[in-house]
């Protein structure tokens, strides 16, 4: 099963048209390496959400990790990314926290915004119901 994390809209600036997610930097600019690299691989699902006050759950846009290697933009680490989806989806319900709504990048543990996410990825990123992807 792949991980998800969300990355704030305001974050993901550039990200979809470039192909990549950057890790986020810490006030004083260095790169928030912490608990994020280490679990961020290939395949991977990756979205960029907005919250609101309210508790919904907009999806702007998903993507599928290409690879576990750092490509160095700048002075960020960014990831290759496949954009497979973009729009405005809306979850409701999701019981998401604030902390999570203002974090700037997080791993999605909420199973029915994981559920919903998946249902956005084409088909050939999905599982069959045997367990494996689509020839």
């Amino acid at each position: 099963m792949s991980a998800f994390f969300g990355i704030e809209e305001n974050q993901a600036q550039g990200f979809v048209e470039q192909g990549i997610v950057c890790l986020p930097n810490t006030p004083s600019g260095h790169t928030n390496l912490h608990g994020i690299v280490g679990h961020m691989r290939a395949e991977d699902i990756v979205f960029v959400k907005h919250c609101t006050h309210s508790e919904s759950l907009h999806v702007k846009a998903v993507g599928i990790v290409h690879s576990d290697y750092h490509t160095d933009q700048k002075t960020t680490l960014c990831l290759p990314v496949e954009w497979v989806w973009q729009g405005d989806k809306v979850i409701e319900n999701t019981d998401e926290n604030m902390p999570f709504c203002n974090a700037p990048f997080y791993e999605e543990h909420n199973i029915v915004a994981q559920h919903e996410i998946i249902a956005l990825l084409p088909t050939r990123f999905r599982l069959s119901p045997e367990g494996s992807l689509p020839a």
